[in-house]
């Protein structure tokens, strides 16, 4: 009778391993699908420590976990663990990437009005070509330093299908260093903006009105959300363009845009909570006096000052031109023109 190997148990494809090579080096890729115990993912982290030991010449080794049924608290302990009893130069060119929905599943989800969920707190878990870029622009509008594909997957939980498919739409703006492997924005002219902008803003709002007859001024309600204490709320739109460029000039809108990290699924009903009088509107979006956007993407970028969450520049100038404010977004680019830095 054969002997069952019970130590080695991952179920394995043709196509679960592959590598992609860019001018940036050469990645390795592992997939795995349905992951229900721990044994199982020790068995991909080791794979891919002894991948990168036996080709020298490897960047980095991706591992993308589909429908895992461990939890995410789970995985990142036993990758942690891994690291820490791992080589240095190994371990930390191991990038995991734990899918817990398809982009197919969420869209059905989306299809069918599925109810809000109950965890306010839940966050997207996948990133997009908009997300990656959105990452980009926020280190070049802070004169950060170029990064690695791998610190960029790490950092925006993003595929490398996704990360390429990046450089390749924007590679006209893209600067790549060869020799330190590194990528960064090295302009983003007027029409990219635009382009990014009006990608971004195809995922939907929602809109709230005080049917009160005295609605309160975004000033106050913009207070009212700080009270909340909220990490995963943040001003936007024209009042969040304002906070990072004080020379812009504008006054504020009265409308107040926030900005919730999470998607179209995420619990809303802390906006009773800043003003019991605000109501969903689906009228007329410019009647709107609160208009919450969906920051869909495992990575905020919000900024935490004077007791406030500020959503990144990149978002208020996607939020300002959903809202018609179009002289104000040429103001705002202009001003990143010349160099004004948030």
């Amino acid at each position: 009778m054969q002997e069952h190997n019970q130590y080695r148990t991952v179920r394995r494809r043709p196509a679960d391993h592959s590598e992609m090579s860019d001018a940036l080096g050469r990645h390795f890729q592992m997939q795995s699908h349905d992951l229900k115990n721990t044994r199982d993912l020790r068995t991909l982290l080791l794979d891919a420590a002894y991948e990168l030991q036996a080709q020298p010449d490897l960047t980095d080794a991706h591992i993308y976990l589909h429908s895992c049924t461990l939890t995410k608290k789970r995985v990142e302990m036993e990758v942690d663990q891994f690291k820490r009893i791992t080589q240095p130069k190994l371990g930390g060119r191991i990038l995991l990437h734990d899918f817990r929905a398809t982009a197919q599943h969420r869209e059905i989800l989306a299809m069918e009005g599925a109810s809000p969920v109950s965890d306010p707190s839940r966050k997207p878990t996948t990133a997009s070509q908009e997300a990656v870029l959105a990452y980009l622009l926020q280190r070049h509008l802070q004169s950060l330093p170029g990064v690695s594909i791998s610190t960029i997957a790490a950092q925006t939980k993003a595929s490398l299908p996704t990360i390429y498919k990046v450089l390749n739409a924007y590679g006209h703006c893209i600067e790549k260093d060869p020799e330190d492997k590194t990528l960064s924005l090295r302009y983003f002219s007027k029409s990219d903006w635009l382009y990014w902008i009006q990608r971004t803003n195809q995922l939907s709002s929602a809109y709230f009105i005080d049917r009160s007859g005295t609605p309160r001024s975004a000033n106050r309600l913009a207070k009212e959300l700080a009270r909340l204490q909220r990490d995963d709320l943040a001003i936007g739109g024209l009042m969040g363009a304002l906070h990072h460029l004080p020379t812009l000039d504008a006054t504020n809108s009265p409308q107040l845009d926030i900005l919730v990290h999470g998607t179209r699924r995420t619990n809303l009903s802390f906006i009773t909570e800043i003003d019991p009088g605000l109501e969903r509107h689906q009228g007329r979006a410019e009647m709107a006096h609160v208009v919450v956007h969906f920051i869909d993407r495992p990575a905020s970028l919000f900024v935490y000052q004077d007791g406030q969450n500020w959503g990144a520049l990149p978002d208020c100038i996607a939020n300002m031109q959903k809202a018609g404010l179009t002289h104000q977004v040429t103001d705002v680019l202009q001003l990143l023109k010349q160099g004004q830095k948030p």
